[in-house]
């Protein structure tokens, strides 16, 4: 197969109210009057169209030899656009498309010349407020046109400002001579008492053929290991869009699993014939399961999921493999093991490093709250979650498809669609009608207090929890002018998604006397809210408690959210303590008594927690007074997949009788296998005595 990028310049034409026609548009261009031009793959607020909803007319002159294409299958593959388009070569109308997130094509044999003239009309149009946005809404875009992280939020007004609208991923012409592969579908079984895995390979395809012919295709499969396994079928070959299927064995299967628990393995997969052409993916071999108690499995082995949401960017063309890394290993650094893709489908490069990295993906659909309640909306739905499942299926990395996120009481009508759709086309996964308002623990933030997480709620699975922090003050300077900090017009805060009520009311953050104050006060109670919600939740850990997902990693635009890591990748408190207490060998300390008199007991309850598949020998747990150890615990043997608790009775721990007044760290270090690990810290305060 031949691939020509047709990327670069295109010469575009602004059509906000969609007055313009193809014919127009045509003679405009071949008369010189269109001369403006845009960088594409793009998002067209980043080139420079400042909140332009409507539709853009993109025009594409690309030549090719004739002796490329003649008598061969070409065909034009769109990798991402925003939102609708309607697409033209040479001057044949080829088709009209829906959604953000697909890749689609078109077969373009019989209009294909040596010059060629590409037209296309993208639409990512403004909902009206109030009649159709928010709460009527028809676009499939989730978070990218309704949230509280996007540009100007909720508002009315502004709540679609910097619309996601463009041409935002590569324009490929494929040239075959007989076959172009549209998908592939990779399925495994693994049988764990034979050892071996049944694979199943579903190919779909267009075909230039006029009659069915046989082939001989061949199947490689390299493993991690490079061992290499060929296996040759017979299969017939039919004319336009068709299918087969092929099954395969392989014995002693490298399973892919998420870091925690092994190494994430992937199999090269190559397809090839005669008439059939080549191809080649990449997948992973793996079972996941969730139980009645909503326990989930991997490979058969209990795991306990150590998650957080995350919205990588407001703009996907703007996300570069580099972002995608920084980020993807952000999670490894926080001890993270899974990942919800919140209401949003991303690039499939974002899925690769998942898959890579061994990190576990939540997939959500990109609905946000409440849509349309028509026939109609409901049918576009069903076969935009369809191809949601299609295209990202062979990523070992996704556990979970969601249909919904808050859907409200359409978990009752629409969402009941949407999963039976999934069903239909993948037997393999988890499937959640949606993450709703149940699953959310806001405690301490839109309620409450953090105290409230001592009754760990929302549970089993607590799909996000958090609190909003202010970034560091160099990246408040990016976007907030130095008076806009000194003294703050709220309004502009707003914009960027600050919420005064929750912060001030509710959170009880004190602004200070400064904004370096603010900043300080804001992130260390979103690190202690962090700290103390996951602290009680793992300590009911498969006791009700089964996985925990943190709202949320990192800004998707230069803002203030519940994030941990800022929009510049500057990492917050918060970020830190979720790096500690999401440790996957643990110790969780209770405090009973915060205030001493010296020479006392010290008042404490812990949790020796290990998330992990192996066992430790011989362990014990030092407690480091001020750097100075006061105190030893033998832990003998921590076993696998386990919790142990040991109250305050049975830790005699006497803190110096010499002592000064004020307040001491106590570090707690875990001594496993020969090797040390802080693993938690806390302070204590000794006041005087009277006698």
């Amino acid at each position: 197969m031949k691939q020509i990028l047709l990327n670069g310049n295109w010469f575009y034409k602004t059509d906000k109210d969609g007055k313009l026609s193809y014919t127009s548009v045509h003679e405009m261009f071949l008369s010189g009057k269109i001369k403006d031009t845009m960088s594409i793959p793009n998002n067209w607020q980043l080139a420079g169209l400042n909140n332009f909803n409507g539709s853009i007319w993109f025009i594409k002159e690309f030549s090719v030899n004739g002796s490329q294409f003649t008598n061969k299958l070409n065909v034009v593959e769109f990798k991402g656009i925003d939102y609708f388009s309607n697409v033209w070569l040479n001057g044949k109308f080829l088709g009209r498309h829906e959604g953000y997130f697909q890749s689609f094509n078109y077969d373009v044999s019989q209009f294909l010349k040596e010059d060629n003239l590409l037209i296309l009309k993208v639409t990512s149009p403004f909902e009206e407020p109030g009649t159709v946005w928010p709460l009527k809404k028809k676009l499939i875009k989730g978070i990218f046109n309704h949230h509280d992280c996007r540009p100007g939020g909720w508002d009315y007004k502004r709540g679609q400002d910097q619309n996601t609208g463009g041409i935002w991923n590569d324009v490929l012409l494929k040239i075959t001579d007989h076959i172009f592969i549209e998908n592939i579908k990779v399925s495994s079984k693994i049988n764990f008492d034979k050892n071996s895995a049944l694979i199943r390979i579903d190919c779909s395809y267009k075909s230039k053929l006029t009659k069915p012919l046989k082939d001989k295709i061949e199947i490689g499969l390299t493993s991690p290991s490079k061992k290499k396994q060929i296996k040759v079928f017979d299969i017939q070959l039919r004319p336009k869009k068709n299918h087969f299927t092929l099954t395969m064995e392989i014995k002693n299967p490298e399973l892919w699993w998420s870091w925690d628990l092994g190494s994430p393995n992937l199999y090269d997969l190559s397809i090839s014939g005669n008439i059939f052409g080549e191809y080649q993916t990449k997948f992973g071999i793996r079972e996941v399961k969730l139980d009645d108690k909503q326990i989930f499995y991997l490979n058969g082995k209990r795991l306990f999921l150590r998650g957080t949401n995350v919205i990588p960017t407001q703009f996907l063309s703007d996300l570069s493999p580099e972002k995608i890394f920084k980020q993807v290993s952000l999670m490894r650094e926080a001890n993270l093991n899974i990942v919800r893709m919140h209401a949003h489908v991303n690039r499939k490069e974002y899925y690769d490093e998942c898959d890579r990295q061994g990190i576990l993906v939540w997939q959500d659909f990109p609905l946000q709250w409440t849509y349309d309640d028509s026939n109609e909306f409901a049918e576009n739905a069903v076969e935009q979650i369809k191809v949601m499942v299609n295209q990202n299926y062979n990523h070992p990395s996704i556990a979970f498809w969601c249909c919904h996120n808050e859907p409200g009481k359409q978990i009752e009508t629409l969402d009941q669609q949407l999963k039976k759709a999934v069903s239909s086309q993948d037997k393999t996964r988890i499937i959640r009608l949606a993450s709703n308002y149940e699953e959310h623990a806001y405690d301490g933030w839109y309620w409450g207090d953090k105290e409230h997480y001592a009754a760990t709620p929302m549970g089993p699975l607590v799909t996000e929890f958090g609190t909003q922090a202010l970034p560091q003050l160099s990246s408040l300077k990016k976007f907030l002018s130095q008076k806009d900090l000194e003294k703050p017009n709220w309004d502009k805060w707003k914009y960027h998604n600050f919420q005064y009520e929750q912060t001030f009311q509710i959170a009880g953050v004190e602004k200070g006397k400064s904004i370096q104050e603010f900043i300080t006060n804001s992130q260390e109670y979103q690190a202690d809210l962090i700290r103390t919600a996951i602290d009680f939740y793992r300590c009911k850990r498969f006791d009700g408690i089964n996985g925990v997902f943190q709202f949320m990693l990192i800004d998707c635009w230069p803002s203030i959210t519940w994030s941990v890591v800022d929009y510049y990748f500057r990492n917050k408190k918060g970020f830190f303590a979720l790096q500690k207490v999401m440790q996957p060998l643990y110790a969780s300390v209770r405090v009973r008594q915060k205030k001493y008199f010296a020479g006392k007991n010290l008042l404490i309850d812990l949790w020796i927690i290990n998330d992990l598949d192996r066992s430790y020998l011989n362990s014990s747990l030092d407690f480091m007074l001020d750097r100075k150890l006061i105190h030893k615990i033998k832990l003998g043997t921590i076993e696998p997949d386990s919790i142990r608790f040991i109250d305050y009775e049975s830790i005699h721990i006497e803190l110096p009788v010499k002592m000064k007044t004020g307040k001491h760290k106590i570090t707690l270090t875990l001594i496993t296998d020969n090797q040390s690990k802080v693993v938690n810290d806390f302070m204590i305060e000794i006041e005087r005595s009277l006698k």
